[in-house]
């Protein structure tokens, strides 16, 4: 109430100060995202629809790796501004998924009948908004935002065995961050768990001799701690690396 509605110009136009020598977000993955929400406005406004419109509960939904030795979009200022995005798109009627059934219909492709397929929404492959896109980062950190994540299983090579762990769930885990109490030292803790995510997709491969980390080393790894400055939880880091331990165990001992 009481404020203007977004326009595309408004999402094409919107700059974000960057940050070096703290996490920020990988702006590559934010500039997609505001491809999907510009070209979603862009249709509700009667111009040309290209694909699928984004809802309020995908904005929400989505989350976007972090930058720490690379510039990156402020954290608060990204999530500031898709909180107005969640609040325009919700009062125009695209709260949820479902939602879509009432937007404006994706325009016939030419040449085409009545039976041909929707063209896809091309996600990959715009450079920065500020020119400064480059090629994409190959590691993959988790992020400390408050997006949820979730997983779909990894193919495994040992069926008949259920998994308390994915490669992805490692690589996807997320922590609270402390800022007054004492944290983990969040490079240190991300290192270790590209460790393990490489480490579970061997064995889930089942290649065991490929495998850098074991059952010991995850429940005897210490990490630095943080005080003046943001860490992972200790507490969560520790129940995840439980988790963690008893999966990789899983595979050292096939019948425990």
């Amino acid at each position: 109430m009481g404020t203007m509605p977004l326009t595309p110009a408004d999402i094409r136009e919107k700059k974000f100060h960057t940050v070096r020598l703290r996490p920020g977000y990988n702006e590559q993955d934010v500039d997609e995202l505001l491809d999907r929400i510009e070209a979603t406005l862009v249709a509700l406004e009667g111009g040309p629809r290209k694909g699928p419109l984004i809802t309020a509960e995908e904005v929400r939904n989505s989350r976007f790796r972090t930058t720490r030795l690379s510039p990156g979009y402020r954290e608060d200022e990204v999530d500031d501004f898709l909180d107005l995005v969640i609040a325009d798109l919700t009062e125009r009627g695209l709260g949820r998924p479902g939602d879509q059934r009432h937007s404006p219909p994706l325009p016939p492709r030419h040449g085409s009948g009545s039976t041909a397929s929707h063209e896809t929404s091309k996600t990959h492959g715009r450079a920065g908004r500020h020119g400064t896109g480059g090629p994409e980062h190959t590691e993959q950190p988790r992020s400390s935002s408050p997006h949820p994540r979730g997983g779909t299983p990894h193919p495994q090579s040992r069926s008949s065995r259920p998994s308390l762990l994915t490669p992805r769930d490692i690589r996807e885990q997320q922590f609270a961050t402390t800022r007054l109490t004492t944290g983990y030292n969040e490079q240190e803790v991300d290192d270790f768990l590209d460790r393990a995510e490489f480490t579970l997709d061997m064995l889930q491969r089942g290649r065991p001799d490929q495998a850098t980390l074991t059952a010991a080393e995850v429940e005897r790894v210490q990490f630095a701690t943080t005080r003046a400055r943001p860490g992972y939880d200790p507490a969560q880091v520790d129940h995840f690396l439980d988790v963690l331990a008893e999966e990789l165990r899983r595979y050292e001992q096939p019948h425990w």
